[in-house]
């Protein structure tokens, strides 16, 4: 009866050991055929909406005559530690933004190439071959979930894939769950989410393929998390259950 007894205890805690577990196919990262990605060409666009803010860089072959847009040409480069509502332009909720010289422009749903040529076309009514740097500031990305570092981050650059999110949170740590990452994206038309498969390929392609300004990222807790918060009360019970039904046995056998 003992041996009938372990046999079952030590079934229960491979059953437990097993159930732990996750198979490395759930863990690779991209798995799939590589033309997937070769011929995938969505691009990245981004756009002005309401509430951003940009800066306007200004080279002119005479930029004494316009100051108060940006660093010019002709001075030294020096370190701005400026916050971006400090140093920028922002576009109201209506859409527009006001700069020195040209006035109220309408700028909000163009991309930053349709913004350039808007500025342009006003800026050489004013001044010959004008020059135009147009940089977005307020890109920001939520990482929430089961990542090493969570939190809200600045993206220094105009362009960032989910992989790259991902790593500035530091990668999903062993509770994250790889099938399961939901972006959500605002939109025109409200928020869209997205979910994606880091053990595809296909996670490099289409709309998920880039971040945007204002995404969250979460990553899910894979049911092994949900396990672990147990898994040590579950062993100290069956443990505890053992030895008390040991105890009984040895005690029934030594009164018969």
């Amino acid at each position: 009866m003992r041996k009938k007894l372990f046999a079952q205890v030590a079934f229960l805690l491979i059953v437990i050991l097993i159930s732990s577990c996750t198979s490395q196919k759930k863990l690779l990262y991209l798995q799939g055929d590589p033309s997937i990605i070769a011929n995938d060409s969505t691009s990245f666009v981004m756009k002005l909406y309401p509430g951003d803010f940009f800066t306007v860089d200004l080279y002119t072959v005479n930029p004494e005559a316009f100051p108060g847009l940006s660093l010019m040409n002709d001075k030294p480069s020096v370190t701005d530690n400026r916050s971006a509502y400090e140093k920028g332009f922002v576009i109201d909720q209506n859409g527009n933004s006001s700069l020195p010289y040209i006035g109220m422009v309408h700028l909000a749903g163009l991309s930053l190439t349709e913004a350039h040529d808007t500025l342009h076309n006003r800026f050489k009514k004013l001044i010959d071959e004008p020059v135009l740097v147009i940089k977005k500031l307020s890109f920001k990305v939520s990482i929430v979930g089961e990542v090493f570092k969570p939190g809200l981050y600045y993206v220094p650059n105009e362009q960032i894939t989910l992989i790259e999110a991902l790593a500035m949170a530091g990668d999903l740590n062993n509770f994250g769950d790889r099938t399961n990452i939901k972006i959500l994206r605002r939109t025109a038309t409200g928020t869209q989410e997205m979910i994606v498969d880091l053990t595809s390929k296909t996670a490099m392609t289409g709309a998920n393929k880039f971040i945007y300004p204002d995404d969250i990222i979460y990553v899910s807790p894979t049911r092994k998390k949900a396990f672990s918060t147990i898994s040590t009360a579950t062993i100290v019970f069956t443990s505890i259950l053992t030895v008390t039904i040991l105890l009984a046995n040895l005690y029934v056998n030594a009164n018969k």
